[in-house]
């Protein structure tokens, strides 16, 4: 099927082949099928119900019920009569386990990972010793094919680690004799490679020292530019399909992706750099839900062809597992954001993307730059509903209450995200305060995994101590609840900022069907103890009814 001329971006002719050819398909499926063949079907489709559990709804109510029933991938019933369930129900007996919503990230930098060289490997983000680290790297290098590079770029730090360092050359060729291996402090370095990685940049033009230290900085960013550089769409797809499996594993089910067109690691071109992830949605082998946001740009012609994606209404345009939501992280390029008070390029970029009535996150952490924001959102306000249209800072990580005040006042949620886990330094949002301040909505996020972590846990781990990846005790005073923690991950309130309110976030009839039940009562600190909290899993993930991960600790 061929798509006609009325759509002026290829991008949009993309998603409309995409639903176009997927009804078509729907359709013939439904007309052509013969009806012998519909006869010996016993079942259409197959519900899912799990019982026996400790169902955390994350509702307004906090409400624990002990089973769901789940239909057409949404859920259908709480605390259901087993008498209910028939021979087209699959029945999970969770045998009391802890049961959550799916954890939501609120604010990530999720699909640029697939930009990134060789084979990446999130589980080093939840290492804290080298010989945990050399265990995680050994575990990979038994699975990619022998000579694959095998890579974490960002999301770690050297100071996570006891022994404040990176793993050595010599370590690393001990873990992984047949791959080259490269680490990447935050994504900007410094670096770390093994013989056989410091050989293969040298050969690049890379400055590497003997013992395999790659300088942070430009150094850094060349060993990432030209180990990329080669990357197929086929690269892409594998490596997000990996990343994918690693977020279902510990329970993440949906991302706000913030783009990534920031130069930088990762780095997306609007026009083409979503073919591949395109291309999973048409397979439907991508199973993290994906909402996403695109950045305005700086120069007169980028923003008018940005007004003109606008214009031709993107927004909220495509299937239930990947959509287009609105503008994010930046209204204007990073070099104009945080002007104080905003300049004109940012005051003009907002007012076009109010008139159109569309959704928007800005990236902001200061007094001053939220003061500077806020200055120009009052004034819009005025003329626009805002929060109809779920306008929200995101970040926040110095945030006032004076400032909180005048973002309820405009009927805004807040969007609280752990980047200081990972930035270093004092300070970090102030989750007590926002929790209690009775805002419409309050949604946690991670800004990984280009500078912090993807796993959700460490999140939630530096919600509840204050301490940072090194440990170092930074946010005292702000520490909250672990059902607290979890709420702003996983609650209702998380489909607010995409226009979702009765889909996204939570469980509860009519509900997206998305859950995980943990591998152990994370609400119980006997259970897991708070060091134990970033080490959680999910042992069965369900994303729209279907069972995404399974590490078959649960019988049917």
């Amino acid at each position: 099927m061929a798509c006609d001329r009325k759509f002026p971006t290829r991008r949009l002719r993309r998603w409309t082949c995409l639903f176009a050819t997927t009804l078509v398909g729907c359709l013939g499926l439904l007309l052509f099928t013969p009806a012998s063949a519909q006869d010996m079907t016993a079942c259409v489709t197959r519900d899912l119900a799990l019982v026996n559990g400790r169902v955390h709804t994350m509702d307004a109510q906090n409400s624990i019920v002990s089973s769901v029933l789940i239909k057409a991938g949404r859920f259908a019933a709480l605390d259901p009569d087993p008498l209910s369930f028939d021979d087209c129900t699959d029945v999970f007996d969770v045998h009391g386990r802890t049961v959550i919503p799916g954890l939501i990230d609120n604010h990530v930098h999720y699909i640029r990972i697939a930009n990134r060289p060789g084979h990446d490997l999130r589980a080093l983000e939840v290492t804290f010793t080298v010989e945990a680290s050399l265990q995680a790297i050994r575990e990979k290098a038994a699975i990619v094919p022998s000579g694959a590079l095998i890579t974490t770029i960002g999301g770690i730090r050297r100071t996570q680690w006891q022994e404040r360092r990176f793993p050595t050359l010599e370590e690393l060729d001990s873990a992984a004799p047949a791959n080259p291996v490269y680490l990447s402090e935050r994504g900007a370095g410094p670096g770390q490679a093994n013989s056989t990685a410091r050989d293969l940049l040298r050969g690049l033009g890379v400055p590497v020292t003997d013992s395999g230290e790659i300088a942070a900085g430009a150094d850094t960013a060349l060993a990432y530019d030209v180990l990329a550089a080669d990357l197929t769409n086929e690269d892409r797809k594998r490596q997000l399909l990996d990343v994918a499996d690693y977020a279902l594993s510990v329970g993440l089910t949906t991302v706000m992706d913030m783009s990534g067109t920031v130069p930088g690691v990762g780095f997306i071109d609007q026009t083409n750099g979503y073919d591949f992830f395109l291309d999973l949605v048409r397979e439907g082998s991508h199973k993290v839900r994906t909402r996403i946001y695109f950045p305005g740009l700086d120069e007169d012609e980028e923003l008018t062809q940005l007004m003109g994606y606008l214009d031709n209404k993107w927004p909220n345009y495509g299937p239930e597992m990947a959509k287009i939501v609105g503008i994010g992280e930046w209204s204007v390029g990073r070099s104009l954001f945080n002007e104080q008070p905003l300049g004109d390029a940012a005051r003009l970029a907002q007012r076009r993307i109010a008139e159109r009535g569309w959704t928007y996150h800005q990236h902001i952490h200061t007094p001053e730059e939220i003061d500077a924001h806020l200055d120009v959102w009052e004034e819009l306000n005025e003329e626009f509903d805002l929060a109809a249209m779920r306008w929200t800072p995101g970040h926040l990580s110095f945030i006032t209450p004076e400032l909180i005040d005048r973002a309820k006042a405009m009927g805004l949620g807040l969007g609280v995200h752990g980047q200081r886990y990972h930035a270093g330094g004092m300070g970090g949002p102030p989750w007590r305060t926002v929790i209690e301040s009775g805002l419409v909505a309050v949604g946690a996020g991670s800004d990984g995994a280009r500078i912090n972590t993807l796993n959700p846990w460490c999140m939630i781990y530096y919600m509840v101590t204050g301490r940072d990846v090194s440990g170092e005790l930074i946010n005292d005073g702000q520490q909250i609840s672990r059902e607290q923690a979890v709420r702003l991950y996983a609650s209702h309130e998380q489909g607010w900022f995409t226009k979702e309110d009765d889909l996204l976030g939570g469980i509860g009839v009519g509900r997206y069907a998305d859950l995980a039940v943990l591998s152990a009562d994370v609400f119980d600190p006997a259970a897991v103890p708070v060091e134990q909290i970033r080490h959680m899993t999910s042992v069965l993930t369900i994303v729209g009814g279907e069972v995404v991960h399974d590490a078959g600790a649960i019988e049917r």
